[in-house]
């Protein structure tokens, strides 16, 4: 039976957080070991997520929400740095994404996906123009064709809003949700965004977040071998 699988791709297909530890490392910021480093950066995704919503794709205004989050998560730890330092952690941050690789088991899933003949596609928050970058430096159009993907920008919407998921289904004509598939690490956006509309959701966590009371992801993972067991699981069934 042909099911879809979407997914997310930050901290999904590959992790971002290489990108970060090395754009942290430029801000010679003192005793950097000292520093919890996965959780200043699943801080600094929460002041993120939190002020995305108000800045819409408005360049000016994301690279306000940039400086922003960036200096009020190292505030947390008592570390003081101004705009220009947090501008160029920024432009750090993105440089490093272009030097980016499929998550272990990751290419061998893509594989096996296009294989057995199900469709696969991807949901992405962010701008075209960097998106895009990470598509490419990933080369996943290797396994899943243009028209699968869809960047929150082209349509002015976000995960986790309904309408982003309703624009994919039109797109690709799905009528069955029971056989839909979306694979991602953030539970507001990959996992609730999607439930709302009917989707099977699979939570990628492999930071090891604690489960939310009442957590309604379908499946939960804590690593891509993991992933690719289940998957292929469900290919068989």
């Amino acid at each position: 039976m042909k099911r879809v699988f979407v997914f997310d791709i930050d901290d999904t297909l590959y992790d971002q957080l290489r990108a970060f530890k090395r754009a942290v490392e430029n801000l010679q910021i003192g005793n950097q070991k000292a520093l919890d480093i996965p959780s200043l950066y699943q801080l600094m995704k929460k002041y993120g997520d939190e002020t995305f919503s108000s800045t819409g794709f408005d360049k000016e205004k994301l690279r306000e929400m940039h400086v922003f989050r960036i200096k009020r998560t190292l505030q947390e730890y008592g570390i003081k740095i101004n705009s220009k330092q947090a501008m160029q952690f920024q432009l750090d941050f993105e440089e490093y994404q272009n030097d980016i690789e499929l998550f272990p088991r990751m290419e061998e899933l893509l594989d096996l996906l296009v294989a057995e003949k199900q469709v696969v596609g991807v949901i992405t928050n962010g701008t075209i123009d960097k998106q895009v970058k990470k598509i490419k430096a990933l080369k996943l159009h290797k396994w899943i064709p243009k028209n699968n993907i869809l960047i929150s920008e082209s349509i002015g919407v976000s995960k986790p809003k309904k309408s982003i998921f309703k624009c994919f289904e039109k797109a690709l004509s799905l009528s069955s949700k029971n056989e839909i598939y979306y694979i991602g690490d953030n539970y507001l956006n990959d996992v609730l965004g999607p439930k709302a509309v009917g989707w099977n959701t699979i939570w990628v966590n492999y930071r090891e977040h604690n489960k939310p009371i009442g957590c309604k992801a379908d499946y939960i993972v804590q690593d891509p071998k993991s992933l690719y067991g289940l998957i292929a699981k469900l290919i068989k069934t």
